[in-house]
């Protein structure tokens, strides 16, 4: 009875190790995304789970980046690497497809973009509100997809997914963290709606087509934008027509972005009541944390309602 019972402590101990090693290995996984919004949504779900960084420096735009030496060994170093996918980061195929793990790529694994438009078609319920004349870009084929909660919930269980094809003996680690971020995000999200609900008929214009997903999901009003490739300057057509639609809309903003000098703006408006916003596709400033991606959504929010909100002055 004796010899049993400590063979059973011992295999309840040897278990226990085990299990404390497997949570041990869990917390060493090093990710490595590409641009700042995939790590803050990995790094939301997974908090203490895994080591994720990011390869772009911070406010560099994937439009226009090229890969240095340094880059790629980091790439070829971590345990998973994550991007976009070639729509949103060409510089980065030709190194994908030398790894010898395969990488995750976000829009591209299981044709997402797609699926997202048709699973949560009930976000393009704005349009019976709106002109569907204002809204200049659809959801589907948009590469920002962590713009849109539900696209961003969408690749949070790609990741989760991954990580437990690699790592099976924490699949429950990973299972609950997904869960667990899921419900932060709702609580954000229903928090969101309810701020933004007072402004979403209020006119406005971007700089760079990238919000598409959020005024979507939030059934904003955005009339437009300067440009789809923020490195290309708007040609004076383009400056011409958002001239005529800032006076004729009553649009109440126009939001820039900190990555990129945007002069052409304070000359457009000139003469004319409109307030200037800032808005960042690329969460410059928010720390890739436990809850960071809700933090980030609610820095788009605030934003948007503080520029919204404000009284238009009577033109002089």
């Amino acid at each position: 009875m004796l010899s049993r019972f400590f063979q059973y402590s011992a295999i309840l101990l040897l278990s226990t190790l085990a299990s404390a090693a497997q949570t041990a290995q869990a917390g060493q996984v090093k990710l490595l995304t590409s641009i700042k919004p995939v790590q803050l949504i990995a790094a939301d779900m997974l908090g203490e789970l895994a080591q994720v960084e990011v390869l772009l420096p911070p406010g560099r735009s994937p439009h226009h980046y090229s890969l240095k030496p340094s880059s790629i060994r980091r790439i070829h170093s971590a345990d998973l690497f994550i991007w976009g996918g070639e729509d949103l980061e060409l510089f980065l195929t030709k190194t994908v497809s030398q790894l010898e793990h395969p990488a995750l790529a976000l829009l591209e694994d299981t044709g997402d973009q797609e699926a997202d438009t048709a699973e949560h078609g009930d976000a393009h319920s704005h349009d019976e509100k709106h002109d569907e004349g204002k809204h200049e870009h659809e959801h589907e084929g948009d590469p920002h997809f962590w713009m849109a909660p539900e696209r961003a919930l969408a690749a949070a269980d790609k990741i989760k997914d991954r990580l437990v094809l690699l790592y099976p003996s924490d699949a429950k680690l990973y299972e609950q963290a997904y869960v667990d971020f899921e419900l932060r995000l709702a609580h954000t999200d229903q928090q969101l709606k309810q701020q933004l609900q007072p402004v979403d008929e209020v006119g406005f214009f971007v700089f760079h087509d990238a919000f598409s997903g959020f005024v979507e999901h939030y059934q904003l009003r955005q009339l437009g934008y300067f440009t789809v490739d923020p490195g290309r300057k708007p040609g004076a057509r383009r400056l011409t027509e958002i001239r005529a639609a800032l006076e004729s809309e009553q649009a109440r903003c126009i939001f820039v972005e900190p990555q990129f000098k945007a002069p052409v703006v304070d000359s457009l408006i000139r003469g004319l009541n409109i307030r200037v916003g800032r808005l960042d596709p690329l969460a410059s400033e928010t720390k890739a944390v436990s809850g960071g991606y809700s933090d980030y959504l609610q820095a788009l929010a605030d934003s948007l309602s503080h520029c919204l909100s404000g009284e238009i002055k009577e033109k002089k």
